[in-house]
């Protein structure tokens, strides 16, 4: 049986049926979303017939039925597996957010879909030629939400010019925490590699090339505003520096993505070889508990090495399960070779 198809399959069917859910109660046609997108229609519009693969094409559906942001947001991460709209990203999903608020909000027959590109280009602008305001205080996310939704449309984008510059503290700073928590792993690593030594240079980041891809290096020297846009990657990067299923977990929502899902059958094998692994090594599970929780018994120096180098090899050792496993149908997807 082709397992893969079976849960592709299973998502397609559930897509489907929302959008005809979505047709019958609002007498909004595939022809009529079509339109709307500005896409020459057919019997089976493409987005029908699979599930589309860019964030846009979900965004752009939603938006024709006019649905609240939670909703294509949850489109996003379920059926695109991609990162929900995040407010901080100023010069992409904002935008993305001022519009859809927009196209509830405003009764005209306007099409904010299509003003996306002559208000970026507005917003873009405006935000290149400001300098972060060192001493300006960051703001909560959840309260930039709130404060949006309170902005009013207008051609000119005015608001939304004056929204940015009131907070460009806080888009200068979008990503900050999930990456915090990949290089509070590494600071780790390198602490108790250094601290067990017996000669020779200090432990780098560079010097841990080869556990950790050139990529990932690269993400955690450059600055807060290159993050990397494919889920399997995050993933990939928090197996590489031990990171099991529950702080897994916590690194992805803090990005915004969905959890690890069962229902995917990557990510659902995933999940399977990664309790296994957690239950076959204790140790690391009582080092990260203690050291990053300071929760549990404080552990001996030759225990913290062999949890930091078990931590290392997680990585590697679900590599190797997944080659064994005979429900393997395709590559591991979480490792750079």
């Amino acid at each position: 049986m082709n397992w893969w198809g079976l849960f592709s399959n299973y998502r397609m069917k559930k897509w489907k049926q929302e959008i005809n859910d979505l047709c019958k109660k609002t007498g909004i046609s595939l022809e009529d979303v079509c339109t709307y997108l500005g896409v020459q229609y057919s019997s089976l519009p493409s987005f029908y017939r699979k599930l589309p693969k860019h964030r846009e094409m979900y965004i752009g559906i939603g938006m024709a039925y006019q649905l609240p942001l939670e909703t294509i947001n949850r489109w996003i991460t379920k059926y695109g597996g991609k990162k929900k709209l995040y407010i901080k990203n100023a010069l992409n999903d904002l935008i993305w957010i001022y519009l859809i608020h927009a196209n509830i909000k405003e009764k005209s027959t306007e099409n904010y879909y299509r003003r996306f590109d002559e208000c970026r280009a507005c917003v873009e602008r405006i935000y290149n030629q400001m300098n972060t305001v060192a001493e300006a205080e960051d703001v909560a996310t959840s309260e930039l939400e709130e404060e949006m939704k309170k902005i009013i449309f207008d051609p000119e984008y005015a608001e939304l010019k004056a929204f940015i510059k009131k907070h460009l503290s806080a888009f200068h700073s979008a990503y900050a925490r999930p990456k915090g928590m990949i290089r509070s792993y590494v600071d780790l690593i390198l602490r108790i590699k250094n601290e067990n030594r017996t000669g020779g240079r200090r432990w780098t980041l560079n010097s841990l090339r080869g556990d950790l891809d050139d990529s990932m290096i690269n993400y955690l020297t450059s600055g807060n505003k290159y993050v990397p846009k494919h889920k399997k990657t995050h993933i990939s990067m928090g197996l590489a520096v031990g990171m099991t299923t529950v702080d897994l977990n916590q690194y992805l929502q803090m990005l915004g993505y969905a959890p690890l899902d069962g229902t995917c059958l990557e990510e659902g094998l995933l999940l399977n070889l990664l309790g296994k692994w957690e239950k076959e090594h204790p140790l690391s599970q009582s080092f990260k508990k203690q050291e990053l929780r300071q929760k549990g018994r404080e552990l001996n120096a030759q225990e913290k090495l062999q949890a930091v180098n078990e931590m290392l090899g997680l990585r590697r050792d679900l590599k190797e399960a997944w080659e064994m496993s005979q429900d393997k149908e395709k590559n591991f997807p979480y490792m750079n070779e």
